[in-house]
């Protein structure tokens, strides 16, 4: 009975099958090569775990060596210890689903060669710090791990959190360290605790070469000891919809959130934008943080402009409750070549220093709403400028601690413009 009720079972699937329209099945057709298609895209996935190795590092390798040149995934999960550098190849991804990943190693822990991709599972797929000492560089670009200038291309980091473990500090290594990379992406990462720079773009221009159409988007910097993101030698580079919470560590080399800083005559600050982001240093373990959005040429380049510094929120205290006085600038322009600036519609409160101080040449500074900045001698506003704009920047003060309503302008200034900055007192050589 049961084997007649199989076979009347197979013959009415058959029947279906045959019955269906040739319109239905050109469809499934169509969605098989489309799934075909996909796979090929993204080659074979094979999963890390089962491979042999001492530890996690030789089982993601083995795992990179089985698939050769070809496009593949290696898949990791569950966490574990990294004593072996792990070296991405080629126009592979490494998934690391959620866990927590331990690095041991006295080299870099994970280095990505051009056209590859690192991809966690979001913040809970977890890659520490090793505790190796000196060792604050958790993932690298490959060409710039082994010669700083050396351009790398092509890398993809995202949903993934970067944590601090290092019992040291350190003002210059990066968590994220992508030196002179071209097309490429940083997004959705959390940067947590590190402790020394968080993600960098641009290496030596010694060698040529520099940071290009690169991007850090959608990141989270919580408590990073030195400064959060930085750019010594690139073009083309947005930084945009970043949050930037209590940085600084107690003990720790000092910080700035976002710092445009090149290091050599030869280096380039180019079509850089600077957009969107939130900082908030209110709550920062430091009495006294460092700056909120840092753009300068004092090393003399001629590689300038233009830079975009528009719609970014830096909260640099309270101005509730107990007064604090956190974040020392808020947004700082400066250097003897600084040129081609634009400095639009950004919101800061509360600093302890300035709230803005910008120098330079053709530097457009518009529309921004600065609330409660400056105060104890120190000016809300400070310019060192010429042939540039000043226009509808306006001051509030609540009332609440100290605040400066001077914008003190030097006599190096010359042929700027000033209108409608409102709540502000012009001191100095004001045409």
């Amino acid at each position: 009975m049961q084997g007649n009720y199989n076979y009347e079972l197979s013959i009415n699937i058959l029947s279906a099958i045959r019955r269906l329209t040739l319109r239905t099945a050109s469809a499934l057709c169509v969605i098989a090569t489309l799934a075909g298609v996909a796979f090929a895209q993204q080659g074979r996935v094979v999963n890390a775990n089962s491979f042999p190795g001492q530890d996690l590092g030789a089982k993601i390798n083995a795992a990179d060596q089985s698939l050769g040149a070809a496009r593949g995934e290696i898949v990791v999960k569950g966490g574990g210890i990294i004593a072996t550098q792990v070296i991405i190849s080629p126009d592979h991804v490494l998934r690391l689903l959620p866990g927590t990943y331990v690095p041991r190693t006295a080299a870099v822990p994970i280095l990505m060669k051009s056209r590859t991709s690192l991809i966690g599972s979001g913040w809970e797929s977890i890659i520490l710090e090793s505790t190796a000492p000196g060792q604050f560089t958790v993932i690298s670009a490959y060409g710039q791990a082994i010669s700083n200038g050396t351009p790398d291309s092509g890398l993809l980091i995202r949903d993934l959190q970067v944590k601090g473990a290092n019992p040291g500090f350190n003002s210059a290594p990066q968590a994220i360290s992508l030196g002179n990379c071209s097309n490429c992406t940083v997004d959705k990462v959390w940067v947590n605790g590190t402790r020394s720079i968080g993600i960098q773009f641009g290496g030596t221009s010694s060698t040529g070469h520099f940071a290009e159409n690169s991007k850090v988007t959608n990141c989270l910097f919580t408590r990073v000891a030195s400064q959060n993101l930085a750019l010594v030698n690139g073009k083309n580079i947005l930084f945009e919809g970043n949050r930037f919470l209590a940085s600084g560590q107690r003990g720790g080399p000092g910080n700035s959130n976002i710092d445009v800083e090149p290091n050599e005559t030869s280096d380039l600050i180019q079509d850089v934008i600077i957009r969107n982001n939130f900082i908030d240093v209110h709550e920062s373990e430091m009495p006294t943080t460092g700056n909120g959005i840092v753009v300068q040429s004092a090393a003399g380049t001629p590689h300038v402009g233009p830079v975009l510094i528009e719609k970014n929120t830096i909260i640099g205290g309270s101005n509730k409750g107990t007064i604090t006085n956190v974040m020392s600038n808020g947004i700082v322009v400066f250097g003897a070549t600084m040129k081609d600036v634009t400095v639009r519609d950004n919101v800061i409160t509360r600093t302890g220093q300035t709230g803005m101080t910008i120098g330079g040449t053709r530097i457009h500074v518009t529309n921004n709403r600065l609330t409660d900045v400056g105060g104890g001698g120190t000016p809300g506003f400070t310019i060192d400028a010429i042939n540039s704009e000043f226009v509808g920047n306006t001051l509030t003060y609540t009332g609440s601690g100290p605040a400066d309503n001077r914008m003190i302008i030097s006599e190096r200034s010359r042929a700027n413009t000033f209108q409608n900055n409102g709540g502000w007192v012009l001191t100095g050589k004001d045409r």
